[in-house]
């Protein structure tokens, strides 16, 4: 990884992704590209409508396109949690020779935080345990894309957003000696 490579940040929805990499671009001085807002910035409208009007097959080609070109940028970047399933998406981050890190959470942790609000289309009207259900079937599908990972960290809510960042940036470190 050069040291002009981004930094992605994947991970199941309400990992951390946002947040985290929030402040690790502040640490590392680089901006912060959020693909998810992004993607409303281009489609104009949040994702849930766009889920809603157009379905899951426009979100992804509009999620490919911000994917592509944020690759292309010195910055850290949150991908939408299913981009990583997606083999553009892959091939676009390969391509950038940056570093994948992928944050992760159990389900139940999952859960908490996706019920805090009802904003998440692929669990939308869902009750708790077909969402927690749900949540489990796509961790599933999932680990094979997040396992592609060369950098994982759990994200809890017993540990400062901080205490992470700081454990990323020992990990990149090192993983920039080898």
């Amino acid at each position: 990884m050069s040291s002009a490579a981004p930094v992605f940040l994947t991970g199941f929805m309400a990992t951390g992704k946002s947040k985290i990499g929030r402040l690790l671009a502040s640490r590392m001085r680089r901006i912060f590209i959020d693909t998810d807002q992004m993607i409303e910035a281009r489609a104009g409208k949040e994702i849930a409508a766009i889920f809603a009007d157009e379905g899951e097959e426009s979100f992804r080609a509009l999620e490919r396109e911000c994917v592509v070109e944020a690759a292309s940028r010195e910055a850290v970047i949150a991908l939408g949690g299913g981009a990583i399933a997606q083999e553009e998406n892959l091939k676009a981050i390969g391509d950038a020779d940056g570093v994948l890190i992928c944050l992760e959470a159990d389900v139940d942790t999952i859960l908490e935080r996706v019920s805090r609000r009802d904003t998440r289309p692929l669990l939308s009207g869902l009750s708790r345990e077909e969402k927690r259900e749900k949540i489990s079937c796509m961790l599933a599908e999932r680990a094979p894309f997040y396992g592609r990972a060369h950098i994982t960290v759990r994200s809890t809510d017993d540990r400062q957003p901080d205490d992470t960042v700081s454990e990323l940036m020992e990990l990149m470190r090192r993983r920039a000696e080898c």
